[in-house]
């Protein structure tokens, strides 16, 4: 299956007027996909920002095309093509950050569209027939912003009772907040996402980071593994950044996918013995790789443990009796190989027999 685009609309930007005609444009199609109202308001802001950004800062002409978007996993999203005839962006870092601006405004614009999708790239490649199709006309267009935002999977509001979880974690002794963080979220009778975050060194600052990462992660679950982490990487631009590992769970279809950025350590345990989590270098919000996803089978009996560098390495899986509950394992983890200098965090989910 190849990547699909329907209910094309291409639409002009040449006033302020333009502004109004493109934000009910975007929100009606948002309606018709599906998005409800909260989701829906969110296109509303992107595509005001993204269409002010062009009359203020992209030299006052340009074109907004928008469609339904449907990849080859079957995801639906709302694309946003935003393109101008400006200078172009310089500092992207400076201009991603809220409160930097060239002019007289909040700078907050290039921040909301960031925030608001769940993919975003500047000066992507265009197909040469979707460019002359939807791009061409007198007007030279130098620079584009490309935006997606997936139409969530329907709300789920119970939990998944397959998985027995056992989480623990605890602050820096000394330090009043914890740069830690940790999630397990229900998102369907059978899918669950679970991460464990380190906030970039500890205190105030690593906290807001990897809460920041925390709920993006909760408010974006049912995105593919690889673009939740794209997502969350550019919603921690300007902060301090963090350290994530992330799993996956499908019970429905016994599949556990893994991605990790950075020094979150971790393992699977299976009928077939321990297999290692592998992450990868990097920071999420400043320097990251194309994250890398590993797929294993998830069986009942099995287990995923995942713990921040707060935890020593000086303990064995096999010091543990996974035989207990997960929580009584956590606990023993944390209160017994837990470093003095650094915030710690286990989580474990055991897929239950």
């Amino acid at each position: 299956m190849e990547i699909t685009r329907t209910n094309i609309l291409s639409l002009q930007i040449d006033n302020e007027s333009d502004v109004g005609v493109c934000r009910r444009k975007a929100v009606n199609l948002a309606s018709q996909m599906g998005f409800d109202e909260v989701k829906t308001g969110e296109v509303a802001i992107m595509v005001t920002e993204l269409v002010t950004n062009v009359i203020r800062h992209g030299g006052g002409k340009g074109k907004l095309v928008l469609c339904q978007f449907c990849d080859p996993q079957n995801h639906h999203a709302i694309e946003v093509w935003c393109c101008d005839s400006g200078k172009g962006f310089g500092d992207l870092k400076k201009v991603l950050k809220d409160g930097y601006t060239g002019k007289d405004s909040l700078g907050i614009g290039m921040g909301s569209i960031r925030r608001f999708s769940d993919e975003m790239e500047i000066n992507p490649s265009l197909a040469p027939d979707f460019r002359e199709t939807f791009f061409s006309g007198h007007l030279p267009l130098k620079n584009c912003i490309r935006t997606l935002k997936y139409l969530p999977a329907r709300s789920w509001m119970g939990t998944n009772r397959k998985l027995e979880i056992g989480a623990a974690s605890r602050s820096k002794p000394g330090e009043l907040v914890n740069g830690d963080s940790y999630l397990v979220n229900h998102f369907g009778p059978d899918l669950s996402v679970a991460a464990v975050i380190d906030g970039l060194g500890h205190g105030i600052e690593a906290n807001l980071a990897s809460h920041l990462a925390r709920e993006q992660i909760i408010l974006k679950a049912e995105l593919p593994v690889s673009i939740l982490m794209m997502h969350v990487h550019n919603a921690l631009q300007g902060t301090r950044g963090s350290t994530i590992g992330l799993v996956r769970l499908d019970t429905g279809a016994q599949n556990l996918s893994f991605s990790g950025i950075g020094n979150i350590e971790g393992f699977l345990f299976t009928s077939e013995g321990k297999k290692n989590l592998m992450s990868y270098g990097g920071i999420m919000g400043h320097n990251m790789r194309t994250p890398r996803v590993f797929d294993f089978d998830f069986n009942p009996g099995d287990f995923v443990c995942m713990y921040s560098d707060g935890i020593t390495t000086h303990w064995k899986a096999d010091d543990i009796d996974w035989g207990e509950h997960p929580q009584k394992s956590a606990e023993h983890i944390i209160n017994q190989f837990s470093r003095a200098n650094d915030d710690a965090t286990v989580l474990i989910i055991r897929y239950a027999i």
